[in-house]
């Protein structure tokens, strides 16, 4: 028996291996294609049990090399890379020269003396990442149909394992929460780096799986780690958490990520989950349970299900639901107050239970996840009536950065992996405390509204709810041994 020796195959060769098997799988068995391809059958199998990552990296760029060297300034280099992401997550143009300059002042502050941003580092530095120059036609925000085109093709791969309650995608959005009708030009085409606007913004987490079954609790980022809004409140809809310009960062994106793998691993649930590239997403995380998988640079518009409308929905419930508080006030003016964090963790829970299953499984399908989502028929979700006098008004905030920009200097502590950040007990915000009803108040309201509800068809689930909240009202006196004549008062 002829022993086939082993061999390094670069990235185009595994390609083109690929295809053999996929065009004569279904007629030759792997140990014979493996012969005919004069390769050991382990390695064979190696390839096809790779193939994914394999296809990832070919789509990267790279498709020759055979080993990744590790080049004189590897930490120098890691930097440079993770700054690339951002830059590009950022749709910012990159050249050359400019690369240079940034590896010169990322050389400077890892005090290496010895560096020297030649032609030819540049070039062997490219080489070792995948990188490539691309004219930049049309608009920033332009989505190459070749990346679009490659990443449809892997995407049935990447989902055939997985049934379609366990595929999830989750992406942030910046919220301007006190934002009426009567400011959207203000802030229009912004995108928050200060003041009034900056003040008055939340980030928000959403993350659901493709047949719309699962919504996972929001993640909702103020700027107070203690709102006084948040006195007397016992129980939250949501996570919050905060950070001192409200925005999402790498810390708090792993935070989460890991809650929820533990999440699912006590359920006993591996799952495939989709983010996109934003500098505040790191790459590298261990996780037990959860596949993570990042969707192509610059191709979100098309592909994540999130900017399909989920995101869009979300918002417009958020701001209808304000405006009925805002006309609310008008007819009872006794019954105004300033809106607070709480107030609107309040509303966007409220809107994100709102949303039906099938806008979900919609923007999961529109996003090309066709194979693993029940047949839905694809409806655009129409603009709720409220809103329609206002053009813009729910999209105001589309442009808000979500997360943190990074410096140089964070950077490299995210490489040396010992950032650690400090949150301060903030409790300096213009948030007044949340009224704290009696029970008394609390049974009224809830009579209130069970004569309401009972008023409208189909209510049976409204008012089995109200029943519950009733029982929860009872129970909270009973624990607190109110007097009967408390409810006289």
């Amino acid at each position: 028996m002829t022993t086939i020796k082993r061999k390094a195959l670069s990235l185009q060769e595994k390609i083109e291996i690929l295809k053999v098997f996929d065009e004569k799988s279904q007629t030759t068995n792997q140990t014979q294609l493996a012969a005919e391809l004069q390769l050991p059958v382990s390695t064979l199998r190696t390839i096809l049990k790779n193939r994914v990552e394999i296809k990832e990296k070919y789509r990267l760029g790279g498709v020759q090399r055979k080993k990744q060297k590790i080049g004189k300034f590897d930490k120098l280099e890691k930097v440079l890379v993770e700054w690339l992401h951002q830059a590009r997550a950022l749709k910012l143009p990159i050249s050359g020269p400019i690369i240079c300059e940034k590896a010169r002042k990322i050389a400077e502050s890892l005090h290496i003396t010895d560096f020297n941003a030649s032609n030819g580092w540049i070039n062997r530095f490219k080489n070792r990442n995948g990188i490539v120059y691309r004219q930049i036609s049309g608009e920033s925000e332009t989505v190459a149909q070749q990346d679009v085109d490659t990443w449809m093709a892997t995407l049935p791969e990447l989902l055939q394992n997985y049934e379609p309650r366990d595929i999830f995608n989750a992406d942030e959005f910046g919220l301007f929460f006190k934002l009426m009708p009567n400011k959207s030009y203000v802030f229009k085409g912004e995108t928050c780096h200060g003041g009034k606007a900056n003040k008055e913004r939340l980030t928000v987490l959403a993350c659901a799986n493709s047949d719309g079954s699962e919504k996972l609790r929001l993640l909702v980022i103020g700027k107070a780690k203690n709102p006084r809004c948040f006195k007397n409140v016992r129980s939250l809809p949501v996570t919050y958490d905060a950070q001192s310009r409200a925005w999402m960062t790498g810390i708090r994106f792993i935070d989460w990520l890991k809650a929820v793998d533990d999440h699912f691993q006590i359920k006993c649930r591996r799952i495939i989950l989709f983010i996109d590239n934003c500098p505040a997403h790191p790459k590298g995380v261990e996780l037990k349970n959860i596949k993570l998988v990042y969707l192509p640079p610059n191709a979100t518009s098309k592909l994540q299900p999130m900017d399909q409308g989920i995101i869009k929905v979300l918002k417009q419930g958020y701001r209808t639901r304000l405006i009925h508080r805002y006309l609310q006030e008008m007819e009872d003016p006794d019954s105004k107050r300033p809106l607070t964090v709480h107030d609107a963790i309040l509303n966007i829970a409220a809107a994100w239970e709102a949303i039906k299953p099938e806008t979900i499984q919609n923007c999961f399908k529109k996003a090309g996840f066709r194979n693993n989502v029940v047949d839905v028929v694809l409806e655009e979700e129409g603009e709720p009536l409220i809103l329609q006098g206002f053009p813009g008004y729910s999209s105001i905030d589309d442009n808000v950065a979500p997360y943190e920009i990074q410096s140089i200097e964070d950077l490299i502590e995210n490489v040396n992996n010992t950032q650690k950040e400090a949150l301060s007990d903030n409790d300096e915000d213009e948030d007044e405390s949340t009224p704290v009803l009696s029970n008394a108040q609390a049974l009224s309201a809830v009579n209130d509204l069970r004569r309401y509800v009972a008023s409208l068809n189909q209510s049976e689930d409204a008012l089995q709810k109200l029943n519950y909240i009733e029982n929860l009202v009872i129970a909270n006196a009973s624990f607190n041994q109110t007097k009967i004549s408390d409810y006289f008062k």
